[in-house]
């Protein structure tokens, strides 16, 4: 028997790196936007990330002040953590 081919892509296929194509000179002597230069956040500081473990009911509270107070629960984290810094002196 023939072996047949399916019509449909690889998983290597799908997921290979796409080949780049070059930037006209003009393009590439234009500065990237800020936007796309600057870290997440906008603080001009690299950032890590760090994994915090809660309850449950904490994170559903979490959320909930953050929706109150219309944020997010990552920028009241880094809120509470600036906080901590700076009561320590940091």
């Amino acid at each position: 028997m023939a072996k047949t081919t399916s019509a449909r892509p690889s998983l290597n296929e799908r997921f290979a790196k796409k080949p780049t194509t070059l930037i006209p000179e003009a393009d590439a002597a234009a500065p990237a936007p800020a936007a796309a230069t600057a870290p997440a956040g906008g603080k001009g500081e690299e950032r890590v990330q760090i994994i915090v473990r809660m309850t449950p009911a904490e994170r559903k509270a979490l959320r909930q002040i953050a929706l109150d107070q219309d944020t997010t629960a990552q920028a009241l984290a880094e809120e509470a953590i600036r906080d901590v810094l700076r009561r320590h002196g940091h």
